[in-house]
Parts: structure tokens; C-alpha cells; sequence
């Protein structure tokens, strides 16, 4: 698990530094479901544009790799706006 949220951190400033319509958003809620919330987001309107939740407590090894999915496709460039 640590080491895809190490690659989720690269991949999101990584975005930052080679899109200019949008960015990444990443929240951590310390609760017992230990919720993280993955967003990108407009830089000009700051609408979300997508966002992904996983429950760190059910350990979803999939959905880590589809948040991965989704930052590298922004980061090569995908975008809506």
C-alpha cells in the first residue's frame, strides 16, 4: 500500500508540473475507515473533473491501481477542459 501511495504523491506532482488546465487533490481522513479521497481538478474553474474514494480499512488493491490509471492518463495529457 505504501509504496502506490508513493507513486499516487509522484504521479500527482508530476501532473502539476506538465498541465496547466488541471491538478491534483489528494485528502486523508485518519478514521476508522481511513478514507482517501484522489480528485482532479479544474486550475481555472477548480470544478472537480474526476475523484476517486477508497476505504483504506478494506485494503482495495484494485482501486489503487485504477487511481494510478487515471493520474498517468492526465499526466500524458487526457483532459476535458
Amino acid at each position: 500500500m505504501e509504496q502506490k501511495l508513493l507513486e499516487i504523491f509522484k504521479l500527482a506532482d508530476e501532473l502539476d508540473k506538465k498541465q496547466n488546465l488541471v491538478y491534483a487533490e489528494i485528502e486523508y481522513t485518519a478514521d476508522k475507515r481511513k478514507k482517501l479521497i484522489i480528485s482532479i481538478r479544474s486550475k481555472k474553474t477548480f470544478k472537480y473533473i474526476e475523484r476517486c474514494e477508497i476505504e483504506l480499512a478494506n485494503n482495495p488493491l484494485i482501486k489503487w491501481d485504477n487511481m494510478i490509471e487515471l493520474f498517468r492518463s492526465y499526466v500524458g495529457g487526457a483532459c476535458n477542459e
